[in-house]
């Protein structure tokens, strides 16, 4: 059985080339469990606020061969995981370009 640093590590492997591309556009993902080992994507933005990126029906699966779509929800500093959304949405589509696309448009439905 793996420890939780050593599940964390694998989980992280599986989404790398996700993480990388994100980083790589300005945004600080980073790989995360939000409670009960439901894995997801994080990236906090200036002035609190934090993404949480999911597959697009549920936590982010753990093996990415299982992975469909995306999910991407805006929380407030003061709500990171629970609380009020302030702006969200999905794609079945689950490749790094359309999760990006996606992130540009919560973030635009955000400043409305």
């Amino acid at each position: 059985m793996l420890s939780y640093d050593e599940t964390m590590a694998v989980g992280q492997a599986e989404y790398q080339d996700v993480i990388d591309a994100l980083v790589a556009a300005g945004l600080p993902a980073s790989f995360t469990q939000t409670g009960g080992m439901n894995a997801a994507l994080e990236i906090p933005l200036d002035g609190g606020h934090t993404l949480l990126v999911t597959d697009a029906e549920d936590s982010l699966s753990w093996a990415r061969a299982e992975h469909e779509g995306w999910a991407v929800a805006l929380f407030a500093p003061e709500h990171a995981y629970d609380g009020e959304v302030l702006a969200a949405d999905r794609t079945g589509d689950g490749s790094a370009e359309a999760l990006r696309e996606l992130i540009d448009r919560v973030l635009r439905a955000a400043v409305r």
